[in-house]
């Protein structure tokens, strides 16, 4: 783990990407300039910022791009803290392959797979079960069977497909309450959740790497 303070970060957004609008960096340190291609930068936009950054790797990239092998030194983030930012200064415009599209020409090194966070199941999942085993011990018995519980009411102000996006980030965006996504997500569902709080009426603070509504 390497501390770099003095820190520039130039993020450039790069917009209508074929998995949506995402973002790329030039790092520039002390110890030199590298390329930043991590998910956290999707939620940012255009402009230059300054601060401290903890570097877990520096490695050099190759991919293939538009018919052409690119090679390029790269720094992988663990964490960063901004204490300023301002307008990216204008420059021309270059082809940036999406992250996610990159096909390398070598292979990187192995990365330990985590086993998925274990998830509890719902206090309605669980009024649910005891619903369902209290209809067959009455069954059984040759007692009427229960109603039929109703259908789950939508929260209010979503829809099915933002509320599972969101998860349980939910209750926040819909109380109006400042929300910090998880940088370790999926890539692209960290972009969808991204764009939808655009939506929703809510801003990035680049600072802070918090969404608090407009």
């Amino acid at each position: 783990m390497i501390k770099l303070t003095g820190i520039t970060l130039r993020v450039k957004k790069i917009r209508q990407g074929r998995f949506g609008d995402f973002c790329v960096a030039d790092l520039s340190t002390d110890i030199g300039e590298f390329k930043v291609k991590d998910p956290i930068l999707d939620q940012f936009d255009d402009g230059e910022y300054t601060g401290t950054v903890w570097v877990s790797e520096i490695f050099l990239s190759q991919y293939m791009a538009w018919g052409k092998a690119v090679t390029e030194i790269r720094a992988r983030l663990y964490d960063l803290q901004l204490d300023g930012e301002s307008e990216r200064t204008c420059e021309p415009e270059s082809l940036e392959p999406d992250p996610v599209e990159e096909v390398t020409t070598s292979r990187p090194a192995p990365v330990p797979a985590q086993a998925p966070p274990t998830q509890k199941p719902s206090a309605d999942l669980s009024q649910l079960k005891q619903r369902l085993a209290g209809a067959v011990k009455k069954a059984d018995q040759g007692g009427p069977a229960p109603e039929a519980a109703p259908a789950p009411v939508l929260e209010q102000g979503g829809d099915e497909e933002t509320i599972a996006l969101m998860g349980e980030l939910w209750p926040l965006i819909q109380d109006r309450k400042p929300v910090k996504f998880d940088s370790t997500v999926d890539r692209l569902v960290l972009r969808k959740q991204s764009a939808k709080m655009v939506q929703l009426g809510y801003k990035f603070n680049p600072i802070e790497q918090t969404w608090y509504p407009v």
